[in-house]
């Protein structure tokens, strides 16, 4: 053993040695630094030397200086926070849809729809009572506001759920070209050498949690150090470099629904569902805000259609002798069955209606059986053109259809009287003649302004006798009444089915929520575990490299001092 090669032992130990003292240093440095992954300094002996019969160590060497990070961990833990992140963005949404309805609080839907129905039967108790008229008046009228207000709410948040997707989406691409930005960093800087640069992967890292919150990734390391970054099957980051997203709109049936897809080839991107933000806004805006939009035209709808179609069969107080449809058709020469064809917002079925004419003052009264044939088998189907020619041919009926495919009914002198009665097909409540309401969905139901201004215009008798209630107990009666349209259910049901399905879907949606965030939470210790800076670690390792220096420092001492004693003697 050469003290030449003595003290290159001793210079090693010293670097190398420097070298721990500097990563403990800077680990203790970034005890509280979020992100920051400790650093571990990997010592070898340096390898051996012959002197002589016998191999003898030529001091230490740094194998490497490496990030403790366990890679599973950190794909599970990004899972866990894009579920996490979904679950809280889709409980928001799903609250701030619940505040919107308002129900069980007495200033809700539910409660006005049991008003209406209420005013109606107490009507039946006295048919021609003015207060009573006006008490049915307004509670139609506060029903109706209230559901279009309603429905107003839900557009509101449909268009503040598209901005926070949109600006998520915005979000979303400017990490990703962050990726792409510390990608190329690593790449150039780890290709000079064969070490890690680890306060890049430290802030690609972050980056990368940062995007799960916003949308379920999988990342794949490169050998270059670079990563592709995946939402389901589909690369977003491939080869390094971001291929961005954006958003499009398909339709789906009668559905507009919004989907992700990539800038860079438009492909679409299936975000999963509700993990991550983007994700959750989507699933709201597809699913729940949807449905309940959905549900709501469809409750609305039948309860105008059911309500016009038991008005149009009564009598008012005074009899009338012009009736005007509310609702135009686009082409007079389709099937009333076919609302598509037609233009019109509800579709009639075969079946048939009584028209019944008296001359007034007593006059006796002569009813037509008003034939409206959509069976659909032999002969063409009934249009508007077709009935308006059924009706204009009774006797003392003046019909047709005017310039803007409404269907006009007028008595041939001013005293003649006109009523209606045992509509099996509908055809009145899909014209709109006789109806309470106007409009087709929660956007535009109104009540008739005719009515409204004057309640003596209310129909609510039947058999054209005067102090009958039928009507309005018919229309009473729907409140319970199973429809077809409504797959057998009420009105009521309908809506009491809708409130009891958004409440249990935001019960499971808190759950999943609580759940998410134990398993972050665990996950975090897991990886803190590894990667966190334990101050008590590192000051047991502070010492040991002290000592270690300190004890390569003396070595050097004791050879310089043999070095100086040869060179005396010599």
């Amino acid at each position: 053993m050469s003290l030449t090669s003595s003290l290159q032992i001793g210079r090693t130990g010293l670097l190398a040695h420097q070298a721990g003292l500097e990563v403990t240093g800077n680990n203790l440095a970034n005890v509280a630094t979020p992100g920051f992954s400790r650093q571990q300094v990997e010592l070898g002996a340096a390898g051996d030397r012959i002197a002589g019969d016998n191999f003898i160590g030529s001091g230490v060497a740094i194998n490497a200086i490496t990030r403790q990070v366990n890679e599973a961990v950190e794909s599970r833990l990004r899972v866990a926070i894009a579920d996490q992140g979904g679950a809280a963005v889709l409980q928001g949404r799903l609250e701030q849809l619940e505040a919107l309805q308002n129900e069980l609080s007495g200033n809700d839907l539910s409660t006005s729809l049991d008003n209406y129905f209420d005013a109606f039967s107490q009507l039946s108790t006295n048919p021609q009572d003015s207060a009573l008229r006006g008490l049915v008046v307004s509670e139609g009228v506060s029903l109706a506001g209230f559901v279009q207000d309603l429905s107003s709410g839900y557009v509101d948040l449909q268009v503040e759920s598209n901005n926070l997707l949109a600006q998520s989406v915005d979000t979303a691409n400017g990490l990703l070209d962050r990726v792409e930005e510390l990608n190329s960093a690593i790449r150039e800087l780890e290709g000079a050498s064969n070490g890690q640069v680890s306060s890049l992967r430290d802030q690609r890292d972050a980056v990368l949690e940062e995007l799960a919150e916003l949308i379920e990734i999988d990342v794949t390391e490169a050998a270059d150090g670079s990563v592709d970054v995946f939402v389901g099957s589909t690369p977003v980051v491939l080869v390094g470099r971001s291929r961005g997203l954006e958003l499009r709109t398909r339709t789906v049936g009668e559905v507009e629904v919004v989907e992700l897809a990539t800038v860079d080839g438009g492909v679409r991107v299936d975000a999963g569902a509700g993990a991550g933000a983007i994700a959750a806004y989507v699933d709201f805006n597809n699913g729940a805000l949807a449905d309940a939009t959905q549900g709501l035209d469809e409750l609305a709808g039948q309860l105008i259609f059911q309500t016009n179609l038991a008005h149009s069969q009564s009598q008012a107080i005074n009899p009338a002798n012009t009736y005007v449809g509310s609702y135009a058709a686009l082409d007079a020469d389709a099937s009333l069955g076919d609302s598509e064809a037609s233009g019109l917002d509800f579709e009639a079925t075969n079946g048939s209606f009584d028209v019944r004419v008296s001359a007034g003052s007593g006059a006796p009264a002569q009813t037509t059986r008003i034939s409206v044939d959509l069976d659909g088998l032999g002969g063409p189907d009934t249009t508007l053109n077709d009935l308006a020619a059924q009706l204009d041919a009774v006797d003392g009926v003046e019909a047709s259809v005017d310039a803007s495919g409404r269907l006009r009914i007028n008595g041939s002198t001013q005293g003649t009287e006109i009523s209606f009665a045992q509509d099996s097909s509908g055809a009145l409540a899909v014209l709109g003649i006789g109806g309470f309401f106007s409009g087709s969905s929660a956007a535009d139901i109104a009540v008739d302004a005719a009515i409204q201004s004057d309640t003596s215009r209310l129909a609510v008798a039947r058999g054209n006798i005067a102090g009958d209630n039928r009507g309005a107990l018919a229309i009473a009666d729907l409140r319970d009444l199973g429809l077809e349209a409504l797959g057998g259910r009420s009105i009521s049901q309908t809506l009491t089915d809708q409130i009891a399905q958004d409440a249990a879907e935001l019960g499971r949606v808190r759950d999943s929520q609580a759940a998410a965030a134990v398993v972050t939470d665990n996950l975090r210790a897991q990886q803190s575990a590894v990667s966190g800076v334990n101050a008590d670690e590192e000051t047991i390792n502070l010492i040991q490299y002290q000592r270690a220096y300190q004890a390569s420092a003396r070595f050097l001492t004791v050879v310089d001092e043999l070095v100086q004693t040869l060179l005396n003697i010599t």
